[in-house]
């Protein structure tokens, strides 16, 4: 029988994030009652992190013998699927029964190119991670130049802070989805191509995205589908990550700003001044009527995980290796995003 949905998991040296993605996917799956498949792609990661992968249970198991990054690994996984409806996902998220069908169902409208759900960074489900993070000249500008136009940056935080409430409530359309998780139909993926593998990490869901919404489909943000995406943790596997990471990002800039675009981008870093906080002991703050807490490795706080302050805050152990030196953290009001206090703390060296 052919399945109704083909779920494509891309791993790299997350053998144990893989196994326990699978297995959610798969109660999600059995819970929803979706007759689906699972893809489980593993990128490179030695003979030891394969022979686990081929107890993970899934459908089929395609061992690549380099590390093609994430697009190649999707693009792995999409040439054996067979179902008309596709679900992207990287290794490091966990589904829960419930997840699926409102995620399924915004993809299958005909005016939709993909669908990404709203993803959790904790066990509580409490910090809700970024909408997206769209691209654009002015945006990359000022977050490269943070610092300099504080005045500029601070109203830039509130509007995307006002966004994500109203998208992580109502949920609607956007400009720029998370790759974390994408379901897409089979007949977007033809009109508008797979993925670039010259993106080895980041930025290949964006370029891809581009060509969905110059095809004139619209991205939708479903916040009624939830995931828990246990944020950085494929790209703390990989040891070359950082090079990676700067590769992709230098050829989307050149791509979609062109080499004086990129030049003046090159030039926008060395205009940043350093943003003068005050630190904090603890990464923790006091229950505060009305009001979110932003959390940001940026000096710019955008992008952010929110929580909202109905209750006392702590950062819970388990996002704590996401956050190798520390990061940002700002109050903001609820009602019109405008920031309230910002502090930063530092990860205590091991």
């Amino acid at each position: 029988m052919k399945p109704e949905i083909s779920a494509v998991v891309v791993s790299h040296r997350t053998s144990s994030e893989a196994i326990d993605c699978v297995a959610s996917l798969r109660e999600a799956l059995r819970a929803e009652a979706i007759a689906g498949e699972v893809i489980l792609v593993d990128c490179g990661s030695g003979e030891e992190e394969a022979r686990r992968l081929r107890d993970a249970g899934a459908d089929r198991l395609i061992p690549l013998p380099d590390n093609r990054g994430y697009s190649g690994g999707l693009n792995a996984g999409l040439a054996r699927a067979r179902a008309p409806l596709l679900l992207l996902s990287n290794a490091d998220v966990v589904f829960s029964p419930g997840s699926l069908r409102f995620l399924l169902e915004a993809a299958a409208r005909p005016a939709v190119g993909a669908a990404g759900p709203l993803c959790t960074w904790d066990g509580s489900g409490r910090l809700r991670l970024p909408p997206g993070f769209a691209p654009g000249f002015a945006r990359d500008f000022l977050q490269l130049s943070a610092g300099r136009f504080p005045r500029l940056e601070r109203r830039r935080f509130a509007a995307f802070a006002r966004e994500c409430l109203e998208l992580w409530r109502e949920g609607g359309s956007v400009r720029h989805l998370t790759g974390a998780v994408l379901a897409a139909r089979r007949d977007v993926l033809d009109r508008v191509g797979r993925f670039d593998e010259r993106f080895l990490l980041e930025y290949e869901e964006t370029e891809w995205e581009d060509r969905v919404l110059a095809a004139g489909f619209e991205l939708r943000y479903e916040p009624r589908a939830r995931v828990r995406h246990l944020y950085a943790r494929s790209s703390l596997g990989s040891t070359d990550s950082a090079g990676r990471r700067r590769a992709s990002r230098d050829l989307y800039v050149r791509r979609r700003y062109g080499r004086f675009g990129a030049r003046l981008l090159d030039a926008a870093g060395r205009l940043a001044r350093p943003v003068i906080v005050e630190r904090m002991d603890e990464p923790r703050a006091a229950r505060r009527e009305g009001a979110w807490i932003a959390i940001s490795p940026n000096p710019s706080l955008l992008p952010f995980v929110g929580a909202p302050l109905d209750e006392d805050f702590q950062l819970p152990p388990e996002t704590l290796a996401s956050l190798p030196t520390g990061a940002f953290f700002r109050t903001f009001r609820a009602c019109d995003g405008e920031p309230l206090s910002t502090f930063r703390w530092e990860k205590a060296a091991a």
